[in-house]
C-alpha cells in the first residue's frame, strides 16, 4: 500500500529488533482503517496478532474484495502427467 517495506535495516538482527519493538510508522496518506490493519498484521506477539480469518472480516479489507472463483478442472489423468515428465 505504501510502495515500500515497513522496515529498512542493513542487518537481519537489526530488522528483527525493529519488528519486535514495532518501531514502524505508516505513511500519512493511508486511511485509519489501513493503518490499523497493518499494525495488527505486524504485531510481534503471535497471541495478539490478527489471524487470516480476522483479516478477511476486517472492514477495510472487505472494501471491494471479491473472493476468488475456482473453476473445477476436467478430470485429469495422472498417467498423462507422468508420461509428459518422463520425456523431459
Amino acid at each position: 500500500m505504501a510502495s515500500y517495506l515497513p522496515f529498512d535495516e542493513p542487518s537481519l538482527i537489526g530488522l528483527y529488533k525493529k519488528i519486535w519493538v514495532a518501531s514502524f510508522s505508516c505513511p500519512s496518506w493511508l486511511s485509519s482503517g489501513a493503518r490499523n490493519l497493518i499494525k495488527r498484521i505486524l504485531d510481534p506477539n503471535p497471541l495478539t496478532r490478527i489471524t487470516i480469518p480476522e483479516i478477511l472480516q476486517d472492514e477495510w479489507f472487505k472494501k471491494g474484495y471479491k473472493p476468488p472463483k475456482f473453476e473445477q478442472d476436467e478430470d485429469v489423468n495422472l498417467d498423462d502427467n507422468i508420461l509428459y515428465f518422463s520425456w523431459l
